[in-house]
């Protein structure tokens, strides 16, 4: 029988680091989504990565500030972002970030469907 209710303490959680500098912990999980918390220091960030095709994500800036770029059509783009910004990616989309601040950037993240979660 599964738990229909999980307190998950985010401080036991071991941070881990991606190539970029990006480190996160995933603070919750469902059957179809993750949740995490991220921090980048000052030119950190996330290198470009790609989920796959039925993986959508969405990101809530905590703190800070930076530039995420993806690639749709053979076109790169670019769009800044600050505190209080929410963003969401679309499915699959090829994408990174930077933090462009002179401070940490903290994001809270959720990714969908983490079954197909890397391509």
């Amino acid at each position: 029988m599964s738990q229909a209710v999980k307190k998950i303490q985010p401080g036991d959680l071991e941070w881990q680091t991606l190539p970029g500098g990006w480190k996160y912990k995933f603070v919750g999980q469902g059957v179809n989504f993750l949740t995490g918390l991220g921090v980048a220091e000052p030119g950190g960030g996330e290198t470009w990565h790609k989920h796959g095709p039925e993986v959508e994500e969405t990101y809530y800036v905590l703190k800070g500030q930076g530039k995420l770029c993806w690639k749709r059509d053979g076109k790169e783009h670019t769009i800044e972002f600050q505190e209080g910004d929410s963003l969401y990616l679309d499915f699959g989309l090829e994408n990174m970030f930077v933090n462009t601040g002179p401070d940490e950037l903290w994001m809270l993240f959720n990714i969908s469907n983490v079954a197909r979660m890397r391509e």
